[in-house]
């Protein structure tokens, strides 16, 4: 069950601390101090403090975790975390299901991270062209002036909402645009340039669509787009691409583009990718256990080390069989991993950001509002 928000404070947090604050030159140069916005389904963020050390076994460290909340569980249930690029105190974000209690409608906001308190929360009609909601907002874009949260409804759409009053000016569809992915597809994200003058849109191939989503076949289907003509609420295609990976495990999820705008880490369930931002062909592929599930990806500030969220099964003794009080239940956590770019592997232990406050909560693969982590964005020291 979810607990009272904590301080995690302990011996081993205050000599990590040391290590980052007052070792040697080289030490300092290789640690990073960062706090991590983590969203989750239970209608809140987790604010976790962090301090990074690749050379440790257990690399990310936490030391202070509390609860951002925008929401509950079923209005407020949230994948999408992006603050702003200047205002580094303002996190926009939307809802990742239609609200119950609103006439299909979909929350999206903004929040004081100095105060954790909700600035403006408003609802977003679905379009009528969408056939399937089950699967909302995930993702989003910004600009200077525009935040644009991306559905993964069916078909998927990308809104175009004016920051200074968040109103929505564009509900934009890649459908007959010279983005068209043209084969069936299962859940759209994306992701801006640092220089927001383009934005990455990701989507799965799917073998079904006559079937909500269909089945995805680990193809993912990449489109570089004008950010300008996006906010104009049109298409402009500046490049195109295709990652593969393994069939029915590989589900693109959200990515983030290195600092110097080179490369996108791109989280996609069972692989994170490394990806060519200019040609958006694939540089590297590491592959996770069976027991996580990567949905999102983040670099460093100097683009040395990537930072992914983890969806993780709890395992048993042998580390590999996962927990499963039912049929098709499992006992969750959420984690953050360390990725070495250079080295092209995953570095070190994972660190939970969940397990503190929801202590042996059951779920399911199906996205039940439980302990379940999927986006993050981060303000670093």
């Amino acid at each position: 069950m979810k607990k009272s928000l904590k301080n995690l404070m302990g011996s081993a947090l205050a000599g990590a601390m040391l290590l980052g604050m007052g070792a040697g030159n080289d030490l300092q140069a290789q640690t990073y101090q960062a706090t991590f916005y983590v969203a989750g389904m239970g209608g809140h963020f987790a604010k976790a403090v962090t301090i990074i050390d690749p050379s440790a076994e257990t690399p990310i460290t936490v030391s202070e975790l509390t609860m951002v909340e925008i929401g509950d569980g079923t209005s407020h249930p949230v994948h999408d975390a992006r603050i702003d690029y200047k205002d580094r105190n303002t996190m926009y974000w939307s809802t990742y299901k239609l609200d119950p209690d609103a006439d299909d409608m979909t929350h999206a906001g903004y929040t004081d991270l100095r105060t954790g308190e909700v600035v403006k929360d408003i609802t977003l009609k679905t379009p009528s062209q969408v056939k399937n909601t089950k699967k909302m907002y995930c993702a989003s874009a910004q600009t200077p002036a525009y935040f644009m949260p991306i559905s993964m409804s069916n078909p998927g759409y990308i809104d175009v909402i004016r920051k200074k009053d968040m109103k929505r000016l564009h509900s934009v569809f890649l459908e007959g645009t010279d983005a068209d992915f043209k084969v069936p597809y299962k859940y759209l994200h994306g992701i801006n340039s640092p220089d927001m003058s383009k934005v990455l849109i990701a989507a799965n191939e799917s073998d079904n669509p006559s079937k909500a989503y269909g089945n995805g076949v680990g193809k993912l289907h990449l489109v570089m787009l004008d950010a300008a003509a996006l906010t104009a609420g049109k298409v402009k295609v500046l490049a195109k691409g295709i990652a593969d990976g393994n069939k029915k495990s590989t589900i693109s999820f959200r990515q983030y583009f290195s600092n110097d705008g080179k490369k996108v880490a791109n989280a996609t369930g069972d692989i994170l990718f490394i990806i060519d931002a200019d040609n958006l062909k694939t540089l590297d592929a590491e592959t996770v256990s069976p027991t996580e599930q990567l949905h999102d990806a983040i670099f460093t500030p100097d683009d040395r080390y990537v930072i992914a969220t983890s969806r993780t099964k709890r395992v048993s003794d042998d580390c590999e069989t996962p927990l499963k009080p039912g049929p098709d239940e499992y006992l969750m956590d959420g984690h953050l991993k360390l990725y070495d770019v250079k080295a092209g592997k995953f570095i070190g232990k994972s660190t939970s950001v969940c397990l503190a406050c929801h202590d042996n909560e059951i779920g399911t693969d199906d996205d039940a509002p439980h302990a379940v982590l999927c986006g993050f964005d981060a303000n670093w020291k």
